[in-house]
């Protein structure tokens, strides 16, 4: 995977994360503020990835976006970008199956490590993800109803230690920064099961 198409529209993310791109060896096909410039940079240079703000100025979001892609069957691997990390959000992004979810602010080494991890997933098919252990699923399933681990731990009689170790074991099994991050990964995989 060497091409990607930005969409964001806050010009200076978006050549920031051109610039982290560049200089790691990937090829920015074109910078797209709206749907419709994404459309028309689409429709003359397939990317192997898109990065998608979720929420754009005008009319149409990142969502849309991605949805037209899937209707297209265009193949093409979605990473969704949002300040935006509240369960609502997480599911309507989830349900277009992106391949990954990073939550803005966030730095170079998370950008590269997601298309690290969208590079081998679409080479291996998942292959090479890991699934979460029983345990680690059902602390998953409590933190996508918005729970503390002070809350999980009290729900599955664990000390909240234990709660907080198997996280973090998690966030760095699956390079994310967040809670919301490994919920979408979770969802993505079907590790967990919505509105359960």
């Amino acid at each position: 995977m060497k091409s990607v198409l930005i969409i964001e529209d806050e010009l200076l993310v978006a050549q920031n994360i051109e610039a982290i791109l560049e200089s790691n060896g990937f090829a920015v096909i074109g910078i797209a503020t709206d749907v419709n410039a994404a459309k028309s940079i689409i429709a003359y240079k397939k990317p192997d990835v898109i990065l998608c703000d979720i929420y754009l100025k005008g009319t149409e979001t990142g969502i849309d976006f991605a949805e037209y892609i899937l209707r297209a069957s265009l193949n093409i691997p979605v990473v969704f970008l949002t300040a935006y990390a509240d369960t609502n959000t997480i599911k309507r992004a989830s349900a277009l199956q992106p391949v990954a979810y990073l939550v803005k602010p966030f730095t170079e080494k998370q950008i590269l490590a997601t298309l690290q991890l969208v590079a081998t997933s679409e080479s291996e098919n998942n292959a090479s993800v890991p699934e979460p252990s029983p345990r680690e699923k059902e602390i998953l399933q409590w933190l996508a109803k918005g729970n503390t681990s002070k809350q999980i731990a009290a729900s599955l009689n664990l000390s909240e230690h234990t709660v907080q170790t198997h996280r973090k074991n998690l966030m760095n099994r699956y390079n994310t920064t967040s809670s919301s991050e490994l919920v979408a990964l979770a969802i993505k995989f079907k590790w967990i099961k919505l509105g359960v």
